[in-house]
């Protein structure tokens, strides 16, 4: 996103707004993680994945679309607040998933290919800002965030059936 805010300042003549967008927006997630983490949500994990991945699909359409640096603040604020839930879902998951031997390791690739994720990603944005402009590195949140929803939704699908499966195939009480 560093990478995408600052080519929008640069390109709209106020390349000292970059710095304000991005601190407002970690401000932003900072806000966001510490109230997702004081409520109780009655919702599954699964089912919060979904819905943050389609905040962050939603609000990020409105990324390439600010007319302004005040406008591109407001959006990159509104979407960097469904990271942090989003993160510590995720985590969540892969806890629920992984056999607690193989926790560190699946912390460790989680967190690994988030790196890489990230390293490419502004990679990405910069060969994007420089051949179509700024709105188009922009454009890449929207896109990841709608990747995130897809496999959300399968994610989501294949737990329920496969819990289906495992409550039919198990004796009752050995879950």
């Amino acid at each position: 996103m560093g990478v995408a805010v600052s080519a929008f300042a640069t390109h709209h003549k106020v390349p000292g707004a970059a710095a304000p967008i991005i601190a407002a927006s970690s401000l932003s997630g900072l806000l966001s993680g510490w109230l997702y983490g004081r409520r109780r949500h009655r919702a599954t994990a699964h089912r919060q994945l979904i819905i943050t991945s389609a905040w962050l699909t939603g609000t990020g359409v409105l990324l390439p679309l600010a007319p302004s640096a005040f406008w591109l603040g407001v959006a990159v604020m509104v979407t960097e607040s469904g990271v942090p839930p989003t993160l510590v879902l995720l985590n969540v998951l892969t806890e629920k998933a992984v056999h607690p031997a193989a926790l560190t390791q699946a912390f460790t690739w989680s967190n690994s290919s988030s790196a890489a994720a990230s390293a490419l990603a502004a990679s990405l944005a910069g060969h994007s800002a420089d051949a179509w402009g700024a709105s188009a590195a922009l454009a890449q949140a929207p896109a990841t965030a709608g990747v995130l929803l897809v496999l959300a939704l399968v994610l989501s699908l294949v737990a329920r059936r496969w819990g289906k499966a495992l409550d039919a195939a198990l004796p009752r009480g050995q879950l």
